[in-house]
């Protein structure tokens, strides 16, 4: 068992009964802190505090008690460092995800489709496939006008915080396979409501959910006193696909080939269609006519992260659900570059556009940049897990 730590000289214990004997019915222990997983391998957390490290293509896991399946979050830094956990043993787990889909993009709505004969079928170049959940209707939406005409309060010094209720989960929702929690926020004008805006409009709302708008704790006016403002949505996107869920990534993609996936949508709908967010690396690169003129030079990359799709208020399209690391790729350059080691090849959730930067240390700049090729794909990577005390 972990023990506290003590004083000066005393750090923390050796991993004991980590794995495999931590998981059900394991007959032998092998414990380590260090465990290597390559692409689509998931490693879940044994019951227990830990310290996590996920090395450069990690992510770490939670099992979504709304949305009903595994989901990793975007997250203001990458190098989190160690991070300290809890799990029960079902509801954490470490992944590495490269070459496989996360999640999928709807590009456009479609019509006429009904939850229960409505399928998303994957097709690419995997062994075996991943697994789609689709979402019909049961989107929020509110018009600029409702809130001007609804209770718009009175009294507030700062934006009050808006709390949507998700969609019932499958069980207890009409549709049988729940949905897609929403989110907002509020901007205020002279004290008063002026608006709320969308963050990500949801799916799968049987019925319109009862906001609840709370003033901001760091309000200066809380002691003076402040009038709750109230808000009405309403429902919109019947017989459209308005999200879709990937319930098993499959077995990720061979390198070069990370665009090859396609989502079919079947059933009794028409004209909805889906693009598969993957998530990846840069592999290799090649540089062909490495151009001339220049001391030194860098690598830049654009774009990498999901398509805006037809969801406008939505975190693809605000890009709120990936935020893209860029490449560390060394250039060895005399008069022209070549392509050195990759050091880091970034995280991307489509290929990225990748550019080279040429400078010229002094006088004009005459140089002519090269062209780079990427290969998109995976790699491993190292799991730190050490009992915490």
């Amino acid at each position: 068992m972990p023990s506290y730590l003590s004083g000066p000289g005393l750090g923390l214990a050796l991993p004991q009964n980590l794995y495999p004997s931590a998981l059900q019915n394991a007959p032998i222990d092998n414990p380590s802190n260090r465990i290597g997983l390559a692409p689509g391998d998931e490693l879940p957390l044994a019951a227990g505090d830990w310290y996590i490290g996920l090395g450069q293509y990690l992510v770490l896991e939670h099992l979504d008690p709304v949305l009903g399946i595994w989901t990793l979050a975007c997250a203001a830094g990458w190098t989190s460092g160690l991070l300290h956990v809890t799990s029960d043993g079902f509801n954490l787990r470490i992944a590495n995800r490269l070459g496989c889909p996360v999640s999928a993009t709807v590009m456009a709505y479609g019509s006429s489709y009904v939850q229960t004969t409505t399928t998303i079928t994957q097709v690419s170049g995997a062994s075996v496939q991943g697994t789609w959940l689709p979402i019909v209707g049961g989107q929020l939406n509110i018009a600029t006008t409702t809130v001007l005409t609804a209770n718009a309060g009175a009294g507030y010094g700062m934006a009050p915080i808006v709390f949507i209720p998700p969609p019932p989960p499958a069980a207890n929702n009409a549709n049988g396979v729940g949905g897609i929690p929403a989110t907002a926020y509020a901007t205020i004008a002279s004290g008063t409501l002026s608006g709320v805006s969308f963050t990500n409009p949801g799916a799968g709302y049987p019925s319109i959910p009862l906001a609840v708008i709370l003033p901001n704790p760091s309000d200066p006016n809380l002691a003076v006193g402040i009038t709750a403002a109230t808000i009405t949505f309403s429902l919109t996107g019947s017989g459209s696909i308005t999200g879709a869920l990937c319930t098993n990534p499959g077995a990720p993609l061979a390198n070069g080939s990370l665009g090859s996936i396609t989502l079919s949508i079947g059933g009794a709908g028409s004209s909805g269609s889906l693009t598969a967010n993957v998530l990846q690396t840069i592999v290799s690169s090649t540089l062909s006519g490495a151009g001339t003129g220049y001391t030194t030079s860098g690598i830049l990359t654009t774009g990498g992260v999901p398509p805006q799709g037809s969801i406008s208020n939505g975190p693809d399209a605000l890009y709120l659900s990936f935020r893209p690391r860029q490449p560390n790729i060394g250039l060895a350059t005399a008069s022209a570059a070549t392509v050195g080691a990759i050091y880091d090849g970034g995280l991307f959730l489509g290929a990225p556009t990748i550019g080279q930067v040429a400078f010229v240390a002094s006088g004009v700049n005459t140089a002519t940049v090269g062209t780079i090729a990427n290969v998109m794909g995976s790699k491993p990577d190292i799991a730190i897990i050490q009992p915490a005390p």
